[in-house]
Formats: C-alpha cells, structure tokens, sequence
C-alpha cells in the first residue's frame, strides 16, 4: 500500500542464496497475505534516520547500507550477502514496474527521491519496537509511510521484518509488495494516501502492489488462483472495493485478480485509468471505470486462471 499499513511478498530467489540468521521459529503474522488494511490518511514519515524514538531507531537497527544514492536499507541486523541481495531485488524491480505501468515519470510534485527501508530481525522485534519508534499500528505484516511527498524534506520509509521460518529459509517479509507501494505512489498516484482514496482506488493499490510482487518474482499466487475458480465477485464490484467494505480476501486477492485481467486484457483502459490517477482526476477515474462492462469475458478469464493459464 502506500502512505501507510502493507504487506505481501517474498524475497527474490537471490535473498535465498544468502546466509540465514540464527533465529528460532516464529509464529505467522496475523495475516500472511496482506496486512489488515489499516492505513490511517496519512502515514507521517518522520525526520532523518537517528532522529525519531528518542535515539531508540539509531541503537535498534545500527546497520545502515546505502543501496543507491535514492535506497537506504537499515538494520538490525544483517549480513553483507544479505543486504546485497536485497538491494538487488529491489534494483532489478524498478524496470519490471515501470515496463507494466508504463509511466513517463514521477508524478507532479512529488519529491519522495529517497526511500528508507527499515528492517526489524523478526517479527517479534517488530512489534515491540516499531510502534515505539514511529507511533504505528503493528498488527499487520509491514507498513509504508509515504509522508507528504510534496513537502520538502519528506522522509518516505517502509518498515518490515525477516523470517526465517518460511522456505527458502530467509526472507524480508513483504518486501516486494511493499517496494510497489512506493513506486506506485510517486509514478502513478498523485499527491498523498488520502488523495488517492477520494475515490475507491484499492483494486489497483493493491492489486497492482500483489500482481507486480509475484509477477516479478516469478512465484505462482496460488491463493488468488483458487479463489479465481470461485467467481465471487464481479469485476465491476472490485472496483467499488475500498478499506472499509472488504477484507484480506477481497482487498489482496481479488485485487491481484482484477488488477491482472486489466493489464493483460485491457491495457488500453488502464493507460487511461492511470492518466486520471497521476493527475488526480479520481473522478473521471471513477467515472471511466464504472461505464465498463466486461463481466462475460472477466468470468471466462477466471476459468482460465483457475485451470493454470
């Protein structure tokens, strides 16, 4: 998500290659395939690294590894294979988001040019320490802060965990689904989190932050391709989903779902989608949306993607 509470993603198989962590198992977050939706109206980044939590955030994560000039990653702990792999994953994702979304650049105003990536040992670690040092929800599997990327100074951040007890054996919980967010928010969304949800926008927030995670990563959703079979909801009332109506199943699922069928079936509407939302025209957005009727060919696509296509 953007501006606030995410989740949904796995290392690249690269991070896997890397040495694990001594770490004894731990239990799955409360929800393993997105966060619970908890996305206040604006997720306030805070000022520079050291300078929030009392000095907590400088002696919790003391690893600091500049990917980039535009990607810090900071740690509590990691080693150097680790910390290389992640910035790779992320490095290599930007031309893959950028080849689906097919953006001509950031949107206006938005000067979030450098992203932070905090990473807590465990998932344990995040919840106690996290809330402490940036004042956020942690019922949920990571979070991103985008601030208000028209302000000077703006520090955009997202904050995650490492597992250790999931196959290939090390992960940063989500961290593709989160790195999505971000690009989502300068390159196809205007202004901040709160402008984006003048109109019911989650199908593609998160829908394209599920769809680029697993696509990119080459790893099969294999829980939105069950749900396919179902045919629960029809396309036209995924893009009414907003925070507030659905839940995990509806917002992270079926959001990759309607997400995907859009740009594999009909790029030419989301190039015009995303026209509205990187000016933020939500309203023509909205209205563009609802006066499609695809449901015949939407159903016979979920078949399709339910039987492997």
């Amino acid at each position: 998500m953007r501006a606030m509470a995410l989740v949904t993603a796995l290392l690249i198989a690269a991070v896997a290659a890397a040495p694990a962590q001594a770490a004894s198992a731990e239990p799955p977050p409360p929800h393993v395939f997105a966060d619970p939706g908890q996305r206040p109206a604006h997720g306030t980044a805070k000022a520079a690294p050291g300078a929030t939590g009392g000095g907590l955030e400088s002696r919790i994560l003391p690893i600091v590894h500049n990917c980039s000039p535009s990607l810090r990653i900071r740690a509590q702990e990691m080693t150097a294979a680790q910390l290389a792999a992640t910035c790779a994953s992320l490095a290599n994702q930007d031309a893959y988001f950028h080849s689906v979304v097919k953006d001509s650049g950031p949107v206006a105003n938005d000067l979030n040019t450098t992203l932070e990536v905090d990473v807590f040992n465990s998932s344990a670690d995040y919840k106690a320490y996290a809330r402490k040092i940036y004042g956020i929800d942690t019922n949920n599997g990571g979070m991103y802060l985008e601030g208000d990327p028209s302000a000077p100074g703006n520090q955009p951040r997202f904050i995650c965990y490492e597992r250790t007890d999931v196959s290939p054996g090390w992960q940063i919980w989500n961290l593709n689904h989160e790195y999505t967010h971000y690009l989502d928010g300068r390159y196809d969304l205007y202004g901040d989190f709160g402008d984006s949800q003048t109109t019911p926008t989650v199908w593609w927030g998160e829908g394209i932050a599920e769809y680029v995670s697993y696509s990119y990563r080459g790893v099969p959703y294999t829980n939105a391709i069950a749900e396919a079979g179902k045919h629960t909801y029809a396309l036209r009332t995924l893009f009414d989903t907003t925070y507030a109506n659905s839940d995990v199943n509806r917002t992270y699922n079926w959001g990759y779902l309607a997400a995907r069928y859009m740009i594999e079936r009909h790029p030419a509407d989301v190039a015009t989608v995303l026209g509205h939302y990187r000016t933020g025209d939500w309203a023509a957005a909205r209205s563009f949306l609802t006066s499609l009727d695809y449901e015949s060919d939407w159903n016979a696509w979920l078949t399709a993607v339910a039987a492997g296509a």
